[in-house]
């Protein structure tokens, strides 16, 4: 009878101190993953930031703010990442096809100041983006890394916890929408690496 209530309770305590256990990796991956998606939306806000500070710049009217937004999410992307060269014009020609589509009256024989003053913006908004970007990045590792250990993904179940990379664009709006990580680099940077050289490229 005594080897019997033994046992019972050596099982009980192996029991709570398991569920114990597992409570505490619960709530550690929580945390790694809340830090995950706040750090997304941080990311996100600079968008906000960018297109603001610009529309400001470019005097968009304020009947015309939502119609500006969404035009600019079509070359945001393309702006943060470095992909519009000086070469041949290119990235000024979108820029200012943009300001002229969202303030059909402003003075376009002041485009060049205009420009200059949005090269800044851009400049400084893309070095604060990819600030906040390395943070996401390492929040998504440290997470990662934690529901991949090999006791936390077999024996506490993480690995069903883990969380993508988003593949191509994403509509946090849709109905089957599962979060991701976006993570938007530099194409410039992408080249250094395939390369080995880093080209003096004149970009934002």
């Amino acid at each position: 009878m005594k080897g019997l209530i033994a046992t019972l309770v050596i099982v009980v305590v192996l029991a709570a101190t398991v569920f114990f256990a597992w409570i505490g990796k619960s709530d550690n991956e929580v945390v790694l993953r809340e830090n995950t998606i706040s750090q997304m939306e941080v990311c996100s806000a600079k968008f906000d930031e960018m297109f603001k500070s610009i529309a400001q710049i470019a005097q968009v009217p304020t009947a015309m703010m939502e119609t500006s937004k969404e035009a600019f999410k079509e070359i945001y992307q393309p702006l943060i990442e470095g992909r519009y060269q000086n070469k041949d014009g290119e990235q000024k020609d979108v820029l200012m096809s943009w300001v002229q589509e969202s303030n059909p009256t402003f003075d376009m024989s002041a485009s060049t100041e205009l420009y200059s003053k949005v090269q800044t913006v851009i400049e400084v908004k893309r070095t604060e983006f990819f600030n906040e970007q390395k943070k996401l990045i390492a929040y998504h590792q440290a997470h990662t890394v934690f529901c991949s250990t090999f006791v936390n993904k077999n024996f506490f179940m993480m690995g069903d916890r883990l969380i993508d990379r988003c593949k191509g664009e994403v509509d946090a709006d849709d109905e089957d929408y599962v979060f991701c990580v976006q993570i938007i680099k530099s194409a410039n940077t992408d080249n250094t690496y395939r390369t080995g050289q880093e080209n003096d490229i004149s970009v934002f």
